[in-house]
């Protein structure tokens, strides 16, 4: 008989890793980061308001922290370096932070638009220039970018949103082609509505028609979607999903988005009909 040699255990990738998290400190990016501590990973986290921070930073007993606004370069690139200089090299960027400013097309201020872009799109875009060089000298890392369902199927109200979320999807993409080879993996994270402080906010000012559309789905707990991003990364997947709907709108979205858009229409003629 032959004994073939038994398979190693992969590694967990979190262990040991140094994690960098824009918008860390509330929501999604706070559920990730406590996760990750949990995983045993050195967990770094950035955001706007020093306060939060310093709170979601004692909560992890003591995780570093700088406070920046994703949607200035100089302050991410500066917030990520001081990072590095304490943590050391980032293992493991996940972008968070984001925000969402929920309108009819015609009623959202041009400057709505540009402040979603900025922040969703610019922002991880700031923060992976910030980590890339080191990552590929390396020859490893792992960059994380959040996209939502709402990256991959049109939803109404939320045209500026979903355009930044649709373009962190076309980056992820295209960046797979240059980094991988180099060993630097690129995952997207796709959460449903999420039960965080900053879906609160947006339901203060969704159109009728698109908070009906939201109240069909059902809202998900932010450690759920920390704990299927952690679960995803471990099984090495491009596409993370915490949601069986979102998971088949990956595989797919544009067979499936005829159906879908059918639903909804169906939806938002009842809520304006109200």
């Amino acid at each position: 008989m032959v004994m073939l040699p038994r398979r190693g255990r992969r590694p967990d990738p979190w262990a040991g890793a140094h994690v960098i998290i824009t918008g860390g400190s509330k929501g999604i990016g706070a559920a990730v980061a406590e996760t990750a501590h949990a995983a045993g990973s050195r967990v770094s986290l950035i955001a706007r308001d020093p306060k939060a921070l310093q709170e979601k930073a004692a909560h992890l007993g003591g995780a570093a922290w700088a406070a920046a606004d994703v949607g200035d370069e100089h302050e991410v690139t500066a917030a990520i370096a001081a990072l590095e200089s304490r943590q050391g090299p980032c293992d493991i960027l996940v972008c968070v932070a984001g925000v969402s400013l929920p309108g009819r097309f015609l009623e959202v201020p041009t400057e709505e638009f540009e402040q979603q872009m900025r922040v969703n799109y610019l922002g991880s875009v700031y923060a992976v220039r910030a980590v890339l060089p080191g990552m590929v000298a390396r020859r490893r890392g792992h960059v994380i970018l959040t996209s939502s369902t709402a990256g991959l199927i049109g939803v109404v109200g939320l045209s500026g949103y979903a355009a930044t979320k649709f373009a962190l999807v076309g980056l992820a993409s295209s960046l797979r082609y240059e980094v991988e080879p180099a060993g630097v993996k690129v995952s997207v994270l796709f959460p449903p509505d999420t039960d965080t402080p900053g879906f609160e906010a947006e339901n203060l000012r969704k159109p009728v028609e698109c908070a009906a559309v939201s109240g069909t789905i059902k809202v998900m707990p932010a450690t759920d979607v920390a704990r299927a991003l952690i679960d995803g990364v471990r099984k090495g997947r491009s596409q993370i999903t915490a949601d069986s709907m979102t998971a088949a709108l990956t595989v797919a979205g544009s067979t499936l988005e005829p159906a879908v858009r059918a639903s909804m229409t169906r939806t938002i003629r009842r809520a304006l009909d109200r």
